[in-house]
């Protein structure tokens, strides 16, 4: 222990490998007879004062900004005072870097994301998160009952049930009813009203069982081992599911319904579903037409179908299961509407933007091939101006066909750097 800052003790009982960070630095204030964690931030920041000017800073007074993710310009300071705390807890090197959540250098296409022990989840799936005020943070009161810590996964919106229980977490407390949320209550066992939650297990309003198919679906999720015979789970990383999660939730407006099972089902049926549905819109494009299919960006008729797909989050050359459902079916669009005097759909437009998702590529390296003409311009562009890269200028059947003559679809430099 540094001199002066021997009254930190660290719990008796070490980090959990799936413990949130505020839920240990709570068992902390527990631990050294605080009253509040406002209290333990002010000493650990009179400590890291004496032991790095730049960082002691860093370390946030509110328990709700303590994540590494909330960090707005001083992450990396945050980090520093977060491994001084380890020294000034007299805890192992990243016992406790290793339970925050950091910000992700990946994006889900334009969603920001977070990162935790090799795992990127939007930051929208991040229950209180900031962006949409004060919310309920679910607890199993049966895992309280025998540890009490508060896991992380009970963080995350698609998770509403305790796999190891079978049981539905509660949001909110049985005897007052008010949401429950540790962070803002800064107390893992009690509510507010002083009511014990590892008690409510004995309420049968409470202990609702759920269908073991459920438990299965949430076990799966967040395991990287699985056996379901589902696109959705088989052969994907846990980041490309919550990419996959994330498309699904954006594409089919349900925000606001977390339902792992409904996932699962329409993933069950891939990728015939959503072949189905482009086949109707491309079907019905004539009746939406307003010029020639040659004149008609893409996003006119099928939507931002390309620009959803998850493009960012990949193994090392591994496409995302539903990016390569994408692309097979735009070949096919292609091969079953061959070249004619008179345009069709496979004639439309797409951008710089779409061109870059199909052929897996930066921006940059679509510009070079339109500049060496293997991409060519439907309209005449002026002279020393930028193609906007939102705006539909390149053949839809150009762009696969020149795919298509690559043999593969893995990342790759099309053509030699600037």
């Amino acid at each position: 222990m540094v001199c002066g800052v021997a009254f930190l003790f660290s719990p008796k009982v070490r980090a959990f490998s799936d413990e949130t960070l505020e839920s240990y630095l709570l068992r902390v204030v527990s631990e050294n007879f605080f009253d509040s964690y406002e209290q333990l931030s002010l000493a650990i920041r009179e400590a890291l004062h004496e032991l790095d000017f730049d960082a002691h800073g860093a370390f946030p007074i509110d328990l709700k900004r303590l994540n590494v993710y909330h960090a707005k310009h001083n992450s990396h300071f945050r980090m520093r005072a977060i491994g001084l705390l380890e020294t000034l807890l007299d805890l192992p090197r990243f016992e406790l870097q290793k339970l925050a959540l950091l910000k992700s250098d990946k994006k889900f296409n334009s969603s920001v994301a977070v990162h935790r022990d090799g795992i990127d989840i939007p930051l929208k799936f991040i229950r209180s998160n900031g962006a949409d005020g004060e919310c309920s943070l679910p607890i199993c009161p049966q895992c309280l009952a025998e540890e009490p810590y508060i896991k992380q996964s009970w963080h995350i919106r698609w998770i509403n049930i305790c796999t190891k229980h079978k049981c539905t977490l509660i949001h909110q407390c049985p005897d007052c009813n008010l949401p429950i949320n540790y962070i803002e209550n800064e107390s893992i066992a009690h509510c507010l009203c002083g009511f014990d939650l590892a008690s409510a297990t004995n309420s049968n309003t409470t202990s609702i069982t759920v269908k073991r198919k459920d438990a299965e679906l949430i076990h799966n999720l967040l395991n990287n081992e699985t056996l379901i015979d589902n696109p959705l789970f088989r052969e994907t990383t846990i980041s490309q599911r919550f990419a996959a999660l994330l498309w699904y939730q954006e594409r089919y407006s349900c925000i606001d319904n977390f339902c792992l099972n409904d996932a699962a089902t329409f993933f069950s049926k891939w990728p015939e579903n959503l072949y189905n549905e482009l086949d109707h819109l491309s079907k019905n494009a004539n009746m939406k037409l307003i010029e020639m299919f040659n004149k008609t960006i893409f996003r006119f008729i099928f939507g931002e179908v390309i620009l959803s797909v998850p493009h960012s989050i990949q193994r090392e050359g591994q496409r995302h299961f539903i990016r390569i459902a994408l692309i097979d079916y735009l070949i096919r669009l292609v091969a079953n509407n061959p070249k004619s005097k008179k345009p069709n759909v496979a004639d439309m437009l797409v951008s710089v933007t779409e061109v870059a998702i199909i052929l897996g590529t930066s921006h940059e390296q679509v510009y070079r091939l339109y500049q060496d003409g293997i991409l060519q311009n439907a309209f005449r562009q002026k002279m020393n101006s930028r193609i906007d890269p939102h705006t539909g200028v390149f053949f839809l059947r150009q762009v696969i066909e020149y795919k298509s003559s690559f043999g593969d679809d893995k990342p790759k430099m099309h053509l030699s750097a600037w």
